[in-house]
């Protein structure tokens, strides 16, 4: 999807926002070793699955994440799968690369001594709802929009490592009509979706998904039709809000900011009517109660 000047277009604006300094005070943690393992053996011409299998069953945390996922209300299988063979089949390669990079993105990116299951539910939420979404938009792949679902605010926890008023700086953002963006740069002279985009980047994600996670609050585009950032990109920017609107009514909790101003806007581009979209809400939450049902 995205081409070599996209992936220049990122480079730029990265290096506009100073990467240098950046990289001097935060440190963006390296792909895990399972994950270039499965990533190696995904890009062969004639992928192992006994060799995929082999590695995520050596490692515990991951065959039971296969397992639960695979038996989860999003798959809806009439028979539950008993082993993690039965698991990867059920999966596929993309899903399983992207429930291992969920799973190491949690562990690399956990600070000591803070909480952050709340933050770890919702992006896995925001992942589900994402792919949800895109099964009814044309031209948007569901593993790429899962992809960019749990990695989306990826740089929010770095930061979180970084600056011990963050979560100060995300309360005000929150309720501020100005983008998050904007107000982290004025507090700590960088922002969530830069050091996200890095981190994309960094653990080999397609281009697609790190431009997407470097222009996700470029909320304004969703109506410019002047914008030369590219309509993939623009899509998974209006699915992002749709799944923010859903899951803070899943969780009960208030929507930002951001959906009372735009989210006419991204229900527009995306071509859902409201009766359509609230349809849709009301069906994804209930396979959120079920998924967040099986984890307790």
């Amino acid at each position: 999807m995205q081409t070599l000047a996209a992936n220049a277009t990122i480079d730029s604006e990265i290096a506009a926002d100073t990467v240098t300094d950046i990289l001097k005070t935060i440190s963006i943690p390296p792909c895990p070793a399972v994950v270039v393992a499965l990533i190696d053996e995904a890009r062969r011409p004639a992928v192992d699955f006994h060799k995929i299998t082999r590695l995520i069953s050596g490692d515990l945390g991951l065959a039971a994440s296969m397992m639960k996922t695979a038996n989860s209300p999003f798959f809806a299988l009439r028979n539950k799968v008993q082993t993690v063979q039965q698991a990867t089949t059920v999966l596929g390669l993309k899903n399983i690369i992207n429930i291992v990079n969920g799973l190491a993105l949690r562990q690399a990116l956990s600070p000591k001594g803070v909480s952050m299951e709340r933050f770890w539910e919702r992006s896995n939420f925001h992942a589900m709802v994402s792919a949800r979404l895109a099964r009814r938009v044309p031209g948007i792949d569901r593993d790429d929009a899962y992809t960019f679902g749990l990695f989306h605010d990826c740089g929010i926890p770095i930061l979180m490592q970084r600056f011990h008023d963050y979560k100060e700086t995300l309360a005000l953002a929150g309720r501020s009509p100005r983008p998050v963006w904007e107000i982290e740069n004025e507090r700590h002279g960088t922002d969530h979706v830069t050091v996200g985009a890095m981190l994309a980047r960094n653990w080999q994600l397609p281009p697609l998904i790190a431009h997407a996670v470097r222009l996700h609050h470029n909320l304004e585009t969703l109506g410019d039709a002047s914008t030369d950032t590219p309509p993939e990109v623009r899509a998974l920017t209006a699915i992002a809000l749709l799944a923010d609107h859903i899951i803070a009514r899943f969780l009960d909790v208030p929507d930002e900011a951001e959906w009372m101003g735009h989210g006419a806007a991204a229900l527009n581009y995306l071509g859902f009517d409201e009766e359509e979209f609230e349809d849709l809400s009301v069906e994804i939450n209930e396979a959120l109660g079920e998924v967040r049902a099986d984890r307790r």
